[in-house]
């Protein structure tokens, strides 16, 4: 039987955890908005990304995050029950706990963790109390804070427990009854009555005190680990939908094209539109020409690596008849160049996670099951057989190539 979400049955410890936390009950004017910042977020165990609004709450002594936030990052959890208690009732529910997730502002890679968070269906908070740009128009302090805006809802609320997300880096303080601002490494955020909120007579948020006790079954565990022993080293999370999705449409498109594989790019949708970022990839273009300018053997080194791309087939030259295609099935990468730390050799990394316009390669691409060899296997798979056989494919992603229909997105 199958596991959802990668939850174990697992605690993660013994004893009582009371976690406060305050929220908007619904009592209060819209144009009083709170610290919703938009974040880039990820496991720490994996490399995909999501794009979502985080409420950062001073108040709450723990974070929380939501199922559906759960379930596209692919995170595990350890099933629990939480007792809610509020002003008017208290009720046991079922939930989770999910660990080592990684947040960071969007232009950021500067990533904060968030080692023990709670799984909630939905935040008490939602986009109405999101500050935008146009409401700080009337207020001039604040006509230098930059506010990004996403197309995703609340699903992230860091509370006190990861102090270096709410550190305020710099605060640009209120006037008139008006909202202040607070930078902290995730961004800036601001907080207050955006609208003329103190000449409101309805205006009027009010806080919410929850105790959450999350009654953990280590005893219930322990019996059961008793009982079924031949399951206490099945700890392999169970390939997803979308992975499924992904092999089949590998299967299905996987072909030998002389003496290499040739298989489709995993798209989520067919039917899709690119917008045209030729500008984005271009404005990279000038920043590495200032770099080539300034660093002769680097730019050296990049053409070379450029010309073995093209020279080895990996790579070919757009035709000039193709250079002004604008059809929706175009992407420009942009691309930088690294050094190994060792042997100070050249390699061309191309950033298919770059965005323009809320796309990227990746967003429309799926990820694919984890094929990464667990330690426990390799050092199991030394008992097996006399000799020890280890290979190496040279280039061996560039060695995969794509139909002719897909190279435009590359």
């Amino acid at each position: 039987m199958e596991k959802d979400r990668s939850i174990s049955e697992n605690p993660a410890g013994s004893g009582m955890v009371e976690v406060r936390t305050s929220g908007l009950t619904g009592a209060g004017d819209q144009d009083c908005k709170l610290a919703i910042i938009p974040v880039r977020v990820k496991s720490s165990k994996g490399q995909r990304a999501v794009k979502t609004y985080a409420f950062l709450d001073p108040g709450s002594t723990a974070s929380f995050c939501t199922v559906d936030l759960m379930d596209k990052l692919g995170l595990p959890g350890r099933k629990t029950r939480i007792i809610l208690r509020t002003m008017g009732q208290e009720k046991v529910v079922d939930s989770c706990v999910a660990s080592h997730l990684e947040v960071a502002g969007l232009d950021s890679d500067v990533y904060c963790e968030i080692t023990k968070l709670f799984v909630q269906q939905t935040m008490p908070v939602d986009r109405s109390n999101i500050p935008g740009q146009r409401d700080l128009e009337k207020w001039p302090p604040l006509k230098y804070v930059c506010l990004p805006e996403i197309d995703a809802n609340v699903e992230l609320l860091i509370g006190i427990n990861v102090p270096r997300a709410l550190e305020p880096l710099e605060v640009i303080r209120s006037t008139d009854g008006g909202p202040y601002a607070v930078k902290t490494v995730l961004g800036w955020t601001v907080n207050g009555p955006l609208g003329g909120c103190d000449d409101s007579p309805g205006c009027q948020s009010t806080v919410s005190i929850n105790i959450i006790s999350a009654v953990t079954l280590e005893l219930w565990n322990k019996q059961f680990k008793t009982d079924f022993q031949e399951n206490n080293q099945d700890e392999l999370v169970g390939m997803s939908r979308e992975d499924r999705k992904f092999l089949e449409m590998a299967d299905r498109s996987a072909k030998l094209v002389d003496g290499h594989y040739s298989i489709a790019l995993p798209l989520k949708d067919r039917n899709f539109s690119m917008p045209n970022n030729r500008i984005i990839a271009e404005q990279r273009v000038l920043n590495l020409k200032r770099r080539f300018v300034k660093e002769p053997s680097f730019h050296k080194d990049y053409v070379e690596s450029m010309n073995n791309l093209i020279e080895s087939g990996f790579a070919e030259r757009v035709p000039d008849t193709d250079l002004e295609r604008n059809d929706g099935k175009v992407w420009y990468i942009p691309h930088h160049g690294v050094y190994h730390p060792q042997k100070r050799k050249m390699r061309v990394v191309f950033d298919c996670g770059a965005s323009f316009k809320e796309a990227s390669l990746n967003s429309h691409l799926l990820q694919g099951p984890d094929l990464t060899s667990m330690l426990i296997g390799v050092l199991t798979r030394f008992r097996k057989e006399p000799i020890v056989l280890m290979s190496d494919i040279e280039a061996m992603f560039h060695q995969v190539r794509v139909p002719e229909e897909d190279a435009d997105l590359l």
